[in-house]
């Protein structure tokens, strides 16, 4: 579902401005209402990239509910969503958007929790946060058949390659 290692996260306007002028291809913004982000999206779109929106941060929708994510997959029309929520994958998938299902591994039984999850919704990918865990991203490689992408925390391009070896498709990062 990747075809590159490094996905620009979007937070703000200076990050959002950067991206545009870069060889990046895939974006995921992370902040965002109802109101602009179908000209958001297509801004990238047209610049030949690939975008997730993060529909947990999106303002003004109901983004579990199978009219929130029409409204996302026909009007906003991004090529995926990342979500913490189950019912938001499932949503999305029902109207053909990619998935990538955000975890957050802070403890052995949040790990798994999340394996089972994935394993039982099977998202397109999955995002593991923090992503400055090799081990454990290693282990999260070995336990589900679903891409992990290591995001979250990264300061250097150093730390980003150590997730990379330990197994994660990509890593999401603003510092790109």
């Amino acid at each position: 579902m990747f075809n590159e290692q490094f996905i620009h996260a979007i937070t703000s306007k200076q990050q959002e401005e950067r991206c545009l002028l870069s060889d990046v291809n895939t974006v995921f913004l992370l902040n965002g209402n109802m109101h602009t982000l179908p000209d958001q999206v297509f801004s990238y779109q047209k610049k030949g990239k690939v975008v997730f929106v993060h529909v947990d941060l999106v303002s003004g929708i109901e983004t579990h509910t199978a009219d929130g994510m029409r409204y996302i997959a026909e009007v906003i029309a991004p090529d995926g969503i990342i979500s913490t929520r189950s019912q938001s994958i499932i949503q999305a998938k029902k109207v053909g958007l990619k998935t990538v299902q955000r975890v957050f591994l802070i403890d052995t039984h949040a790990m798994e929790k999340a394996i089972q999850t994935v394993n039982k919704i099977k998202p397109d990918a999955v995002e593991a946060m923090p992503g400055l865990m090799p081990r454990v991203i290693q282990e999260l490689v070995g336990m589900t058949s679903v891409p992990i992408v290591a995001g979250g925390l990264f300061k250097t391009r150093a730390e980003m390659d150590l997730a990379l070896k330990a197994g994660a498709v990509a890593v999401s990062a603003s510092i790109i």
